[in-house]
């Protein structure tokens, strides 16, 4: 683990005499936990245990690269980050023209820990981007950044204009403030929410009765059934196609088990005649839960099986006096905005190295920003673009 003196820095931290150093193994991950502990961590993937377990079990990733700058007064400033062989995607709508890999420097979400004030998350800026210099990494990634953070700020100003992806759509995060019951969180929606609830609902019992059956899963033990059954659900989903949701892969598996080991880990499930049909899923963390990518069989959804799912699970965390919040995510779906508020815009922060190859990469995924950006209002604005957003999703759901 390097480690390198701060106090040549010049600007705002000249007089100071920090010491940074960088941890690339699990043990040097490890060794930072106390540090860690003593900093506020508000997104469940900058937990250190889900970190290293994300480092072990995803195929992309190469090497933690744990940013711990050690402030002259004792307190810690730690940026969370992993050094990846990352898949640049050129999209042009939702095709994909093509990909190529690059060694990236990806920092989780709300992964500036201990930042208290713009110079410190400029100093993490500088150390993020020094393994540019070093030739360890073509692009530093930063997910879902508030766009009107400072952070934000700091982060597209670290390199020049022709290193930076520009045109990132910014998409809205929602989050919905738990209440005392459903019925009270179901207040502050509007009537047509309600009553299409209850059409819905009575729709479902009507059609199922006692053939329908809700299953929740929060223990260790219940982990092959909750893959099982996630994984008939989602292999008939869009998001299936998309290469998004439930996948399988030793990295969910993995998550899902540390879950379940810390009491994190919620699986609601809801079942016709013992054969699942939609789920709903998350993280209980810090006093949010964070809700996973739903599914739900194509064939029961005019039942709106999903819909009804989600409700199921509101009503618990409700029920729940640990958890304040339900955090949605990001994106643009129906029932986020339905059920939460926007709190904020996020955007990725792309840069690339000053090398040939990494800005070509970056102007190519501008020039197809721009192009989607004037695609989504036509998809958004338009009957007919919505219509053919619905069938594409549709056949992705069909396999098609």
């Amino acid at each position: 683990m390097s480690a390198v003196s701060l106090s040549s820095q010049t600007g705002a931290v000249a007089m100071r005499d920090d010491i940074a150093t960088v941890a690339t193994t699990l043990e040097q991950v490890e060794a930072l936990r106390p540090a860690w502990n003593t900093l506020p961590v508000v997104d469940i993937d900058s937990d250190i245990d889900y970190f290293m377990t994300v480092v072990k079990h995803a195929k992309q990733v190469v090497r933690p690269h744990v940013v711990h700058i050690r402030r002259d007064d004792g307190s810690s400033l730690i940026a969370v980050a992993r050094l990846e062989n990352l898949p640049v995607a050129f999209r042009f709508g939702y095709r994909t023209l093509g990909r190529v890999t690059l060694r990236a420097i990806v920092v989780t979400f709300d992964g500036i820990l201990g930042a208290r004030t713009r110079e410190d998350e400029a100093l993490v800026m500088r150390h993020l981007t020094d393994a540019f210099k070093s030739g360890k990494a073509d692009l530093l990634l930063m997910r879902n950044v508030d766009i009107e953070s400072t952070l934000y700020q700091e982060a597209t100003a670290a390199t020049g204009t022709a290193r930076r992806a520009h045109g990132q759509p910014a998409a809205p995060r929602w989050v919905a403030c738990m209440a005392g019951s459903l019925e009270q969180f179901l207040e502050s929606r509007s009537v047509k929410t309600r009553e299409t609830l209850r059409r819905h609902d009575r729709r479902l019992t009507d059609k199922f009765g006692d053939r329908l059956r809700l299953h929740r899963w929060r223990s260790l033990e219940d982990l092959p059934r909750i893959c099982s059954d996630m994984e008939t659900v989602a292999a008939k989903s869009y998001q299936r196609g998309l290469g998004v949701g439930y996948l399988g892969d030793p990295m969910q598996r993995g998550l899902i088990e540390l879950g379940l080991e810390r009491g994190w880990h919620r699986t609601w499930m809801l079942s016709i005649d013992e054969q699942p049909v939609a789920f709903w899923t998350g993280l209980a963390y810090a006093g949010t839960f964070f809700a996973g990518t739903p599914g739900f069989d194509p064939e029961y959804g005019k039942y709106s099986v999903g819909r009804l799912t989600m409700l199921r699970m509101i009503e618990d965390l409700c029920a729940d006096p640990d958890i304040k919040c339900l955090d949605f995510g990001h994106g643009d779906a129906e029932y986020k905005s339905a059920y939460a508020q926007r709190i904020r815009m996020e955007s990725d922060v792309m840069l690339a190295a000053r090398r040939p190859w990494p800005m070509l990469v970056v102007l190519a995924v501008s020039a197809l920003a721009m192009i989607n950006k004037q695609a989504r209002r036509f998809a958004e604005n338009t009957e007919l673009g919505r219509r053919l957003k619905a069938g594409w999703r549709h056949g992705k759901a069909q396999g098609g």
